[in-house]
């Protein structure tokens, strides 16, 4: 015979169990469902890789554990630095490029490609007309460098481009020598910065923009090259190939386009998909004007210390602060001639040179 007892124990311990179950499931819901808003969130607000690779490109060089040596990339892009052998000496040439030409462009400017603006606050926080151009630059200088790279063999994954000879100059010359590959390298210049179209995040959108005109300036400077063949130098027969020019070009047009760059005013301070999104699809194979969102700030606290060119650059550079002037000496060779009259002997005296130099209070 069974004890009611027992019966009604056993029935109340059954019950607990349902109830305690019901509560575990309900944690564990409640918990997936965070971490997946967590998880949402978090991947909204993820910096995107050509905003990441931008930054490490300006700011002080480290070396990096990782495939890409001189970035800390994304997996995607270690995946690229990993494959395609001599993607991170490209990266790494790209790099002192787009460094060394825009501090060249900029070196009397208050902003001379510093990063930062004031305290911890730097161009990246907001799309300034600062923010525009070292996007553009650092597009430019991957397709640049990736195409040069190409050229000269230092690539596994390409090679010299193939040049397609036009009719009418078949009779004048003929295609030969090894053409910059200036195609591949925007092709990859726009795979590593993730530069496809951001549907519904307008400043995205914009800075894609704003790479693509650095990537499409590249390809304005392709020029001609050619080498004559002939007996004595006739030049009875030409053979030319495709060759980027100097890189300082490119980025002297880009500094161009950044003193010519639109702003597009945000509304109720937030971008407005209609007012720049939209714009900018209007044209999408127009990449010839520099877009922006915010105006820049002053520099003014960078720029303490600085070399000014003159006094009237100094009144701007300085912000009136004021400036020093230093008496620099400097040896240099002077009176230089041919030894006994005789050519190809030079010989030259050093004479001293004494400079005024202007530096920021």
């Amino acid at each position: 015979m069974i004890d009611p007892r027992k019966f009604d124990s056993a029935q109340l311990s059954a019950e607990k169990m349902i109830v305690y179950s019901v509560i575990l499931l309900s944690i564990i819901w409640n918990i997936s469902e965070c971490n997946d808003i967590i998880n949402a969130n978090s991947s909204k607000n993820t910096p995107l890789p050509a905003k990441n690779t931008v930054m490490a490109v300006f700011s002080p060089m480290t070396k990096s554990p990782g495939p890409c040596r001189f970035l800390s990339g994304t997996r995607k892009q270690n995946h690229q630095c990993r494959r395609d052998t001599g993607l991170p000496e490209a990266i790494r040439e790209a790099r002192r490029l787009a460094v060394l030409h825009c501090e060249e462009q900029f070196r009397y400017d208050r902003w001379n490609c510093s990063i930062e603006t004031r305290g911890k606050r730097n161009i990246f926080k907001k799309v300034y007309r600062e923010t525009a151009f070292v996007h553009a630059l650092t597009a430019a200088a991957i397709t640049h460098s990736v195409a040069r790279a190409c050229a000269e063999g230092k690539m596994t994954k390409c090679q010299c481009a193939s040049e397609k000879q036009p009719a009418a100059t078949r009779l004048a010359w003929k295609w030969g020598g090894c053409s910059d590959n200036v195609k591949h390298g925007k092709r990859v210049t726009r795979n590593f910065l993730e530069l496809q179209p951001h549907e519904g995040d307008p400043v995205s959108e914009m800075l894609r923009h704003d790479s693509e005109v650095g990537i499409e300036e590249v390809m304005k400077n392709m020029n001609d090259r050619c080498k004559c063949h002939g007996v004595s130098g006739s030049c009875s027969l030409k053979t030319c190939w495709r060759k980027l020019g100097d890189f300082n070009v490119t980025a002297a047009k880009l500094r161009s386009k950044y003193h010519n760059a639109i702003r597009k005013i945000p509304i109720n301070n937030k971008p407005s998909r209609r007012a720049i999104t939209k714009e900018l699809r209007e044209k999408p194979a127009s990449y010839d004007q520099l877009f922006y969102l915010e105006t820049s700030p002053t520099f003014c606290s960078v720029t303490r210390g600085r070399r000014c060119l003159h006094p009237d650059n100094c009144a701007t550079l300085c912000c009136g602060r004021g400036y020093t002037t230093k008496l620099i000496k400097t040896i240099e060779k002077c009176r230089c001639r041919f030894t006994n009259g005789r050519c190809c002997q030079i010989v030259c005296d050093y004479c001293e040179k004494y400079e005024d130099r202007y530096y920021c209070k």
